[in-house]
């Protein structure tokens, strides 16, 4: 009897343990919902039914859910532009977001950078005489709605932009000769051509445009959120979970592609 009253009271002490540490380490709104509710800056529209699932832009998806998994939570994610982070966070819709950029935001929002940053970066076949953004110009390039940067350069270059649900699509354009040139992220760019089918994808432009930092954005009172964001931002870095992260990205949105042609590249 002792002993099961010694059980008990250990796992009483043990679970309010578990409480008073959810709570000290942030995102306590999380914690007791149950789930972790990121905003991020574009969702892209669900596919039809019956239709595959495909691989979003950008990394993060995948960064909501490295960081729910490091919180024992399951992930939401919510389209929540930037200049409406502040009101979707004080209102409790959002946990946190994920922005391009800090932008101009009110001293009740807290930023905390990653260390990740991309800008647009070119496919083009290999063959290609187009070598700078000034050949561009009449030209079709193609992206996913989501990339709202790459959007704006190729539009800078005078080119005839075409925006796809979601990065696969865009690609299969450009496979197929339907589009001149596709963009993405730089660092997506260097392991998607490593695979045997994109070698002959593997042409490029010249550098052009911004590069951008992803941030977080969280409410200022969360000091243990912003805490714990600090320590894991350096955790990854250390890690190396952003290389892993792009390399994961291009591994799917390779097989993306390689689903949605169903028979080989006609270019040879």
């Amino acid at each position: 009897m002792i002993c099961r009253i010694r059980l008990v009271a250990l796992t009483a002490c043990t679970l309010l343990a578990g409480i008073a540490q959810a709570q000290t380490t942030g995102f306590a709104a999380a914690q007791a919902r149950g789930e972790l509710v990121v905003g991020v800056p574009y969702l892209a529209p669900p596919p039809a039914a019956g239709a595959k699932i495909r691989t979003p832009d950008g990394l993060d998806a995948q960064m909501a859910d490295k960081l729910g998994q490091r919180l024992g939570l399951p992930v939401r994610l919510q389209q929540v532009p930037a200049d409406q982070a502040a009101a979707a966070l004080a209102a409790g819709q959002v946990d946190l977001v994920l922005a391009d950029s800090a932008g101009a935001q009110p001293q009740t929002v807290a930023v905390q950078t990653t260390g990740y940053g991309a800008r647009p970066k070119a496919l083009i076949r290999s063959d290609t005489t187009m070598r700078k953004p000034a050949d561009v110009r009449g030209r079709s390039v193609c992206m996913a709605e989501a990339a709202t940067q790459a959007r704006a350069l190729a539009e800078s270059w005078g080119a005839v932009v075409r925006t796809y649900r979601v990065p696969s699509d865009a690609l299969v354009a450009v496979r197929e000769g339907s589009c001149d040139i596709g963009l993405v992220d730089d660092a997506v760019w260097e392991p998607l051509v490593r695979f045997p089918e994109w070698k002959k994808f593997s042409s490029t432009l010249a550098a052009d445009g911004a590069r951008r930092e992803r941030v977080w954005l969280l409410p200022a009172g969360d000091t243990a959120g912003r805490a714990l964001l600090a320590d894991e931002m350096r955790a990854w870095d250390r890690a190396g979970a952003w290389k892993a992260m792009t390399a994961k990205w291009a591994r799917d949105v390779a097989f993306d592609v390689y689903l949605d042609q169903e028979v080989a590249d006609c270019h040879g």
